[in-house]
């Protein structure tokens, strides 16, 4: 029997399915943890990043809706995709543990700063000690005390990779708060944190991250999803394959496989999508293998900083366009818009409507608030 060929998709075509996916053609009144599970994680290395993320995406966002959901810890902030901090629900959170932990214990394995040392001894201490929120120097130190010399100062990033990813340490607030701008805030084992829930094995949240991703993302090739995962093809292939008789296949126009949802949304590439303001390491910008669906290889230079920063971006006709930027006086707030080309007149006007929102949204305390193109 003859295999039907996979349908080709244009770029245009990617673009409009991933916009869909990701809530960016029209804001929507889904609640703060159904939105995240929907995109499916945001990042979370800036603190306000996830709140500009959101605000881009649903309709009469606060920032309040979002600090209450991580303090009830219905949404959880954790190092868990490519080693970086995310925001994900509580529901998702130990699947997401699992499928990203090799990363987290591989350095500490490879260099074998843990000889000798169980995995397991050292999650039931951390464990018991971080039932309330600790630093993460108290933790260390801990464990230090009661397992030797072996947790030292010279491998001290390393330590951390292992304790937290065994022991499923979370930031608890004031992590995650817009304001808040330190990188060190206090950790808790999730096992106290979150009321519901078990570490799943690893088959089981290999799948439960690569159906989100795939929705998220789709249609997204293999390596897209590794991407996003932080982890190496092989690790994902077979939860794709595991997944196989749920999804479609197509090709993108150099001939890669796609894999997608079968129900999941693919709007006509016609179709005109609104202006976005996107945040710093906006995750569309990070979670892609083949990121030319979202912005074009001549602009990546001008977003993508030596220092790992990602630069606040904004989308014209789906594809990104320029950065943006706030500036502030004693009393004023300005959304300035760098972008690469002239704008269209129609697009210009429709950016400064959307930057003086946002300028009202980043500070709302300012007097007066406006736009202008830099």
């Amino acid at each position: 029997m003859r295999v039907a060929a996979e349908k080709a998709l244009t770029l245009r075509e990617l673009n409009r399915a991933m916009l869909a996916r990701q809530l960016l053609l029209e804001r929507t009144k889904l609640g703060i943890v159904a939105a995240i599970e929907r995109l499916p994680a945001l990042q979370a290395q800036w603190a306000p990043s996830p709140y500009y993320a959101l605000w881009a995406r649903l309709a009469h966002f606060t920032r309040e809706r979002l600090w209450a959901a991580i303090e009830s810890h219905r949404v959880i902030r954790a190092r868990l995709m490519r080693g970086t901090l995310h925001l994900v629900s509580a529901r998702d959170f130990y699947a997401y543990a699992v499928a990203t932990q090799d990363l987290q214990r591989g350095a500490w394995n490879r260099v074998q700063v843990a000889k000798g040392i169980e995995p397991d001894a050292v999650a039931e201490l951390a464990i018991a000690f971080a039932r309330h929120p600790r630093a993460r120097e108290d933790v260390i130190a801990h464990l230090r005390d009661r397992l030797g010399e072996v947790f030292n100062e010279d491998y001290r990033w390393l330590l951390w990779r292992f304790v937290s990813a065994h022991a499923d340490l979370v930031s608890a607030p004031p992590g995650g708060h817009w304001g808040y701008g330190g990188t060190e805030a206090p950790y808790v084992a999730a096992k106290h944190w979150i009321a519901h829930g078990s570490r799943p094995n690893e088959d089981a949240a290999l799948d439960v991250l690569v159906r989100r991703a795939v929705a998220a993302f789709g249609p997204a090739t293999l390596a897209d999803v590794a991407k996003f995962a932080g982890a190496v093809p092989a690790r994902i292939r077979p939860a794709l394959d595991r997944l196989a008789p749920r999804l479609a296949r197509f090709q993108d126009e150099q001939g890669r496989t796609l894999f997608d949802l079968k129900r999941s949304p693919r709007p006509s590439p016609d179709l005109k999508p609104p202006i976005r303001f996107l945040p710093r390491y906006e995750q569309i910008l990070i979670a892609y293998q083949h990121r030319d669906r979202v912005i074009a290889p001549r602009h990546r230079p001008a977003i993508y900083s030596k220092n790992g920063i990602i630069e606040a971006t904004f989308l014209v006709d789906g594809f990104v366009a320029g950065t943006w930027s706030v500036v502030r006086n004693k009393s004023d707030a300005v959304v300035a818009v760098h972008p690469f080309a002239r704008l269209a007149p129609a697009d210009r006007t429709a950016a400064l409507v959307e930057a003086e929102r946002l300028a009202r949204f980043a500070v709302p305390e300012a007097r007066v608030h406006g736009a202008k193109v830099a």
